[in-house]
């Protein structure tokens, strides 16, 4: 699988998710992660942003970001990503379901989503 996934977020989410990720699966050669601290703009994130994707399209065909919430600063981010090419995803609404199933599994981000959106239920109701 020639596919790159980014973690974007506000503070240190994308990193600590990196960490719990690699903790269940291992070591994911090609999982990054870049936060978003209170004191950054959004220009300064979004120039770091594009030049990680710069050098992620070096080694990878395909790069999927999964960013922590929809209309965030991270998010907005990405989506700009979106415009420099057909090789860049964005998925809004990581959780670590989701992350370990970027990692492991070469589906599309569409099927991630509803693979992913199929491990989030209400437990009572499943126990009762």
């Amino acid at each position: 699988m020639n596919r790159a996934i980014l973690l974007v977020s506000h503070g240190k989410l994308a990193l600590t998710m990196k960490e719990c990720v690699e903790l269940i699966t291992g070591k994911q050669e090609h999982l990054y992660a870049l936060s978003m601290d209170a004191n950054e703009t959004f220009e300064s994130f979004s120039s770091q942003l594009g030049t990680s994707v710069n050098q992620l399209r070096v080694c990878h065909q395909e790069i999927i970001i999964l960013a922590d919430i929809k209309g965030g600063s991270p998010c907005n981010a990405a989506t700009l990503q979106v415009l420099g090419g057909s090789d860049i995803h964005v998925i809004a609404g990581f959780h670590l379901g989701l992350v370990i199933e970027c990692c492991l599994s070469p589906a599309s981000p569409g099927e991630l989503i509803a693979n992913a959106s199929q491990s989030i239920s209400h437990i009572n109701s499943v126990i009762k």
